[in-house]
């Protein structure tokens, strides 16, 4: 895996987030509590020198010889830099020659943990206590912040669980040779239907979190006992609450740009889509600029995700689709018809005889809304017009609205005329070019336009609810294996099956 400028560098961290307390003269006959946070356990990583000497078989140059040790790190995923060869010379080699090699490879150097500011429901972290004594207990409790939410949500003291035991506090036996203390914690209460009430009470509040603290007492001892201040509180002053989403899934919630990149890599590692595997929305003639990757990775391009993100979630808000079942169901028939999030427009230079106004109007958005009469009710939707109406009034069987227009002078008369149309199909390229209206339009298309589908995606996540879905939106069993798979992969990501609480 290639490494960042930032990652080559000698001074890199692997977790740069990671808090770093000064370690005090530990003091006799003090039990001193410097800090207690919240804390996810990250791999640490070393580099390591390495050294090889290559023979050479046929001839050719240094620079074959490092592409050849490339293409090896590439294919067993290792993460190296500062590759070199000696003699690095620009001569052509013989058969023989013997060219030393040498590279620093990543490699594992344990785990390490890190300070996080915030967490979701359901979630694991850890409580992690730094403190130097002897012979002493350390009692932690978590609160919910009062002042920065006065309408509480969690009973006090929040409770929790320790594997599957619920608790209410944490306790860890302070000793002189330790000095980090840490306890994995599921932040969430033990029975499904105790969560689902506290999912609930969230949902009731207009700003959907809570922010808890974290409160110490050290007890069982007789030596002197320190806190940084009188409260005994960590995580409770400005800038520093712990901020806790109140649910453990996707219900009624933005998916995060985090979220939506690992998405993206599980589909597409899913379906093994290697040479593409970083490709996102760089296909075809008409393409949204601002959110097209085709260098690099994914990842890397944290900002172009973030906006399709933002639209997506504003997409989701707007038209309903607010609870995991729809979500899931909504990015798995996405994922088709985008052709694995790279395509907002088909591309044909021709289409099939069935396709209402010819190239014009062929496939575009998220949802590759295609035909002119579909793009003419989603024109009246966003207008405020009743041209639609016009043309389903007018026509003759079922003609195209081209056909209708060419053929109709009353549709002319109500102003379905051809300066009307060709408007239409200069509109119709904001769906495929503007990101706005390429999530948009599918959004209406999925709901407003088709109001079965979300009554369909209500029903369930089984195969034949995915066969129902896609005919409530398409009218048919396109490409129905593979939106079964793209749906199903979209379910395990989001952990449906154990971390849904409206399943």
């Amino acid at each position: 895996m290639a490494q960042s400028e930032e990652q080559n560098n000698e001074s890199y961290s692997a977790n740069p987030n990671q808090k770093v307390y000064d370690t005090p003269h530990v003091v006799d006959h003090l039990v001193d509590v410097i800090a207690i946070y919240f804390a996810e356990k990250k791999k640490k990583f070393k580099w390591t020198p390495k050294e090889e000497t290559y023979t050479v078989k046929s001839g050719g140059k240094i620079a074959d010889v490092k592409k050849k040790y490339t293409d090896t790190f590439k294919s067993e995923k290792k993460t190296v830099r500062n590759l070199a060869a000696d003699p690095d010379h620009t001569a052509a080699l013989k058969p023989n020659d013997q060219i030393k090699i040498t590279w620093e490879e990543q490699e594992d150097d344990g785990f390490e943990m890190v300070k996080i500011p915030k967490a979701t429901i359901g979630k694991k972290v850890y409580i992690v206590a730094n403190c130097h004594g002897d012979k002493a207990k350390l009692t932690i409790q978590i609160n919910e912040n009062k002042l920065a939410n006065p309408e509480a949500v969690y009973d006090a003291p929040v409770k929790f669980l320790v594997g599957d035991q619920e608790k209410d506090k944490v306790e860890f036996s302070i000793t002189k040779d330790k000095s980090e203390y840490e306890q994995e914690i599921t932040l969430r209460p033990k029975t499904d239907a105790d969560l689902k009430k506290l999912v609930e009470k969230f949902d009731k509040r207009t700003g959907k979190n809570a922010f808890v603290y974290l409160k110490g007492e050290v007890t069982e001892t007789s030596d002197e006992i320190k806190f940084p201040d009188e409260t005994h509180e960590f995580l409770n002053k400005d800038q520093e609450q712990f901020e806790v989403s109140g649910t453990p899934c996707y219900c009624n919630r933005d998916i995060t740009v985090d979220e939506m990149i690992d998405l993206i890599y599980h589909l597409r590692d899913k379906q093994n889509y290697v040479s593409k595997r970083d490709h996102f929305f760089n296909s075809g003639g008409e393409k949204i600029a601002e959110i097209s990757i085709s260098t690099g990775k994914i990842s890397d391009n944290r900002d172009k995700i973030q906006l399709f993100v933002n639209e997506m979630n504003a997409m989701f808000r707007k038209f309903g689709i607010n609870t995991c079942k729809r979500k899931i169901h909504f990015i798995g028939q996405m994922y088709l018809e985008t052709i694995s999030f790279t395509y907002t427009y088909e591309s044909r230079s021709s289409v099939p005889a069935n396709y209402k106004g010819g190239v014009d109007f062929q496939g575009r958005g998220m949802k590759q809304i295609t035909h002119d009469y579909n793009y003419l009710a989603y024109y009246d939707y966003i207008n405020t017009t009743t041209f639609s109406q016009t043309y389903m009034t007018t026509r003759s069987g079922y003609e195209s609205v081209g056909e209708c227009v060419a053929n109709r002078p009353a549709a002319n008369t109500a102003g379905l005329d051809t300066a009307f149309y060709d408007g239409l199909k200069t509109f119709a390229k904001k769906i495929s070019q503007e990101l706005f209206h390429a999530f948009n339009s599918a959004g209406w298309f999925s709901t407003v336009y088709k109001p079965t589908t979300l009554a369909e995606m209500d029903k369930g996540l089984g195969d034949e609810n995915i066969r129902l879905v896609t005919v409530a939106i398409n009218g048919g069993e396109t490409n129905l294996a593979e939106r079964k798979n793209y749906t199903n992969w979209t379910k395990e990501f989001f952990k449906y099956d154990t971390e849904c609480v409206r399943r």
